[in-house]
């Protein structure tokens, strides 16, 4: 699953994210909602963001539980926001390009 994100992700933005991305997720799940999922990928494409917010980094997170280690991961990310992926000390949960 690929979602592509533009603009200012800041918390009244991600807070309607959360409930589309939860969806998504349950959805690709399917009716037995296992744990993980285990052979799909989450990409997140930040072309053209310029801003996220704390709530957009928990986001992230929890996106990034859903799946296997290293079957998450943001792309196209500007320089800066890659800088406050880590600073958070979120590289060993997901990759960040």
């Amino acid at each position: 699953m690929t979602c592509c994100f533009t603009g200012r992700l800041d918390t009244n933005v991600s807070l309607a994210l959360w409930d589309q991305l939860n969806d998504r997720i349950s959805a690709l799940k399917g009716g037995n909602d296992p744990e993980l999922l285990t052979d799909d990928k989450i990409v997140f494409d930040m072309q053209g963001v310029d801003y996220i917010a704390s709530s957009f980094i928990r986001i992230c997170i929890n996106a990034a539980k859903q799946v296997q280690k290293g079957n998450f991961s943001i792309i196209h990310c500007d320089p800066f926001l890659k800088k406050t992926f880590q600073i958070a000390g979120l590289g060993d949960l997901f990759r960040v390009s």
